[in-house]
C-alpha cells in the first residue's frame, strides 16, 4: 500500500473522516473554517483518498494536538505513528529555543499510543483529570 502524506484537506473528507470513527461531521462552512485556523496540518492518502489527519492548533506558549484519526480498515499499520511523527516534528521546531506546553485529548483506549511520544494520561502529581464542555446552539435541526 502507497500512503502519500500531505498537508491539505477538504471539508468533505474531513467529515468522512469523523463519521468514520463515529465523531458525526459537521456544516461545511464551519468545517473549512477549522481547517483555515489550523496551524499543522497531516493528512494521509491512499489511492488518492483521505485515510487519516492529524491537526494542531498553537498560540506559541501552548498546542493542542486534534483530531487524530484514521479510518478505521487503515488503523495499526503506522499511518497514525506517521503522521504523529511529522506533528512531533513541527511541534519540536516550534518550541526551539522555548517552552511549549502540548496538549491534547485521547479517545477511550488509545493513551498508549501516545506515551510513545512522551505523553503522560492524566491525573497525576498536580496535574487533574482534563475537563469538556459541548456548546450546541444549533436551531432547527
Amino acid at each position: 500500500m502507497n500512503i502519500i502524506y500531505t498537508n491539505t484537506i477538504t471539508a468533505e473528507d474531513f467529515n468522512r473522516l469523523y463519521e468514520a470513527v463515529g465523531w458525526g461531521s459537521s456544516v461545511p462552512e464551519r468545517v473549512q473554517t477549522a481547517i483555515e485556523r489550523t496551524d499543522f496540518l497531516i493528512a494521509a492518502c491512499s489511492d488518492e483518498k483521505t485515510i487519516g489527519m492529524a491537526r494542531v492548533i498553537q498560540d506559541g506558549l501552548q498546542a493542542l494536538i486534534m483530531d487524530v484519526i484514521v479510518i478505521p480498515e487503515y488503523q495499526g499499520q503506522g499511518i497514525g505513528k506517521t503522521m504523529m511523527g511529522y506533528v512531533m516534528e513541527y511541534l519540536n521546531e516550534l518550541s526551539r529555543g522555548g517552552r511549549l506546553f502540548v496538549n491534547l485529548m485521547s479517545a477511550e483506549g488509545k493513551y498508549g499510543f501516545y506515551t510513545q511520544f512522551g505523553f503522560k494520561r492524566r491525573p497525576y502529581e498536580k496535574h487533574g483529570p482534563g475537563m469538556k464542555l459541548w456548546l450546541d446552539n444549533r436551531q432547527g435541526e
